[in-house]
Order: C-alpha cells, then structure tokens, then sequence
C-alpha cells in the first residue's frame, strides 16, 4: 500500500520549530501521517518553508518521545506499532493507572471532581463534533487527571510518553474505519466511578474499559496486516 504525504502550510516564523513539531505530531496522532512512513525531509522542509536544520530539531522532539523513530542508514519514520507492543502498553497502562487512582483515592476532593467533569464534558463535545483532533486529546487528557492529581512524578511522565502509543493505535483504527465505542458513553460510567465512593468498582471498571480500547486496537491492526 502506497503512503502518501498530506501538504501543509509554511509555517510561522515566530514559533517556527514548535509549529513543525506540533503539527507533525498532530499529524500523525491522528492518522494523517500512517505509522511506518517515512518522513522526508525535503518534502517538510519545502512545505513548512524552514531549513533542513530546523526541521531535523522539530523531528528531534518527536524521538525523543518515541513516536518517531531514526532508522540508521533509513530515514526517520513515524514508530510503527503491532498487538504485541500494544498489549505490553496496556498492561503497563492497567497497573498504573490502578495505582494512580490507589494512591489518590483517600485525596479527592470537590476540585477534582469538577475537574475530571469538565474533562469529560469536553470529550464529550469533541465525540459529538466528530472533531478526531480534539477527541483523541480530550481522551488523553481525561485520564491524564488521575496522573497528574496521584502524587508520583514518574507515574506522570511515564504516562506522557505512553499516551503518544495509545493515540498511535487510534490514529490506525480512523485509518482502517474500524468501529470503537462511542467516546462519551464509553467514558460516562468511568466518570462516576471515578467520582464516586466504591474504589473497587472503579478497578473493575477501570479494567474492562481498558479491554475494550485494546480490543479496538488489536481490530485495526489485524485488519491492516491483512491489507498487506
């Protein structure tokens, strides 16, 4: 299957390096740019009007957080992703964030109650839209809360270099149309757990919801490599 590079705008001469490196990374978190494509230099370098310089430091901050890899001899190409590497992130994922709502428990409040509700509100709004950019931001950062609010720093960074994996294997589902649940039903349940009182109900939860999101995953990806 042939891949092809969507164009873009140059870019503004202000922010210059962040504007390539966000727009790459948006680029490929939401499918736009396929997992394993070669990422050109010659061809951003002409689209974002920058020096190949500038454009190899944007680059630089995409490997470092492992959604694009340097292949010696190769090229740079966006991380590829398989059932393997995918099951080995939600495993690491279920036990973390299991944790993260252990330790945080006992430590919620009327703050981050509210808090987790606007969160959901805004996947919500994003999953009514159909905005895909938004909606898979909106994800991350809905359970991104519990990180943030445990306590343990490395829980959080940990998360935030995880997070770019999980929205890499959404980002194959939109480009294989593969079915996932409906954003806001699927988040609603784990909304009140989560600000609820029976933490081991919230674990449950916790668990079969990270199935599922698997489950849709390890879908496209069976469906890609039947694609060839």
């Amino acid at each position: 299957m042939t891949k092809t590079l969507p164009d873009f705008a140059p870019a503004p001469s202000a922010t210059r390096r962040d504007y390539v490196a966000q727009t790459l990374r948006t680029a490929i978190l939401t499918g736009k740019i396929a997992p394993g494509t070669q990422l050109v230099e010659s061809h951003f370098a002409t689209q974002f009007g920058v020096s190949r310089g500038l454009l190899r430091e944007a680059i630089r901050e995409l490997i470092e957080t492992g959604l694009v890899v340097n292949r010696p001899y190769a090229g740079t190409y966006v991380a590829d992703i398989d059932e393997n590497t995918m099951s080995d992130v939600y495993e690491v994922r279920r036990i973390m964030e299991k944790q993260a709502f252990i330790r945080l428990w006992p430590q919620r409040d009327a703050a981050f109650c509210t808090e987790m509700t606007a969160r959901y509100e805004a996947l919500a709004d994003a999953a009514a839209h159909r905005d895909l950019n938004r909606e898979s931001a909106a994800e991350a950062h809905f359970h991104g809360l519990v990180y943030e609010r445990c306590g343990n720093h490395l829980l959080l960074d940990v998360w935030r270099q995880m997070t770019q994996k999980i929205q890499l294997g959404f980002a194959v589902c939109r480009l294989t149309h593969t079915p996932k649940p409906d954003y806001a039903e699927n988040h609603q349940l784990f909304l009140k757990l989560a600000t609820g009182d029976d933490l081991n109900a919230m674990l449950e939860e916790l668990d079969a919801h990270l199935l599922r999101g698997l489950g849709t995953i390890r879908g496209a990806l069976r469906r890609t490599a039947a694609r060839g």
